[in-house]
């Protein structure tokens, strides 16, 4: 038994905030710690994986990102795209021509970031990958992503339990190696399309009790128009305000041609 203020300082970095990444975020009381759980969701094709990587590149802190959602090509022509500032169709077009050496040098200077693209990983799979990265780098991951809760396989026979049994092992992770871990995630019924405000309660399973901090994302104006955004509702954050309606919006500018939100 501790007390707490041995505990706290046992806990090293535990409940720090990582570097931030959106500066609209973090001046409504919003943050990723580290040894915390952080739960975002959204319909598909929001933007969902867009922010995640874009909190990974601009965080620079050790991070393990489990894409099972999207394959290398695609994580590789998004990351290209945000990286030098071009239309993914340009990225994609100088892949094709065999020009990509100035993408991989981009991309290689990110060594900080390593990626396992199981499309459908297991919990085990999972925590052998945090501990082949401590072998490998002598340390925790600082950051580490799951994109999405839907593709990790677990043996519960309904999604309420399969959900609940992911948040679980996750947060548990967070506490043991002092990581923030981000998680991504789906919505149910109309919230799913994306375009508007979800509240907590929109989430698929019953799993909103566990993280410290739930964001749900939906998209306004248009990127024809050059006007879109993705806009964030915090909707739970033990650290600070929310709103559990998804009422309280902050946008972020968003240029998905080239993946860039700001």
């Amino acid at each position: 038994m501790l007390t707490l203020v041995q505990a706290r300082h046992l806990g090293g970095q535990a409940g720090e905030p990582l570097p931030a990444a959106f500066p609209q975020l973090e001046k409504a009381g919003c943050h990723i710690r580290r040894g915390q759980l952080t739960l975002i969701a959204a319909g598909p094709g929001v933007g969902k994986s867009a922010l995640v990587t874009t909190i990974a590149t601009r965080a620079e802190v050790p991070t393990l990102y489990f894409s099972a959602d999207s394959d290398a090509f695609t994580q590789y022509v998004r990351l290209a795209a945000m990286l030098t500032n071009t239309p993914v169709w340009a990225v994609e077009k100088d892949m094709e021509a065999g020009k990509s050496v100035h993408y991989d040098t981009q991309i290689n200077n990110l060594d900080y970031l390593r990626w396992n693209f199981d499309a459908a990983p297991t919990l085990d799979n999972l925590d052998l990958d945090v501990q082949a990265f401590g072998y490998l780098f002598g340390c925790w991951p600082q950051l580490i992503i799951v994109d999405n809760l839907r593709n990790v396989w677990t043996e519960s026979g309904d999604d309420n339990s399969k959900y609940g049994e992911i948040i679980d092992y996750l947060h548990e992770l967070g506490r043991k190696t002092g990581a923030a871990i981000v998680a991504l995630h789906h919505l149910t019924g109309t919230y799913d399309d994306g375009i508007s405000p979800a509240p907590m309660s929109a989430l698929m399973g019953k799993i909103s009790k566990v993280p410290e901090v739930i964001l749900t994302l939906h998209k306004s104006g248009s990127i024809d128009f050059g006007d879109l955004n993705i806009n964030v509702s915090i909707v739970k954050n033990r650290g600070g305000k929310a709103d559990p309606s998804g009422n309280w919006i902050i946008p972020l500018n968003a240029d998905m041609e080239r993946m860039r939100i700001d």
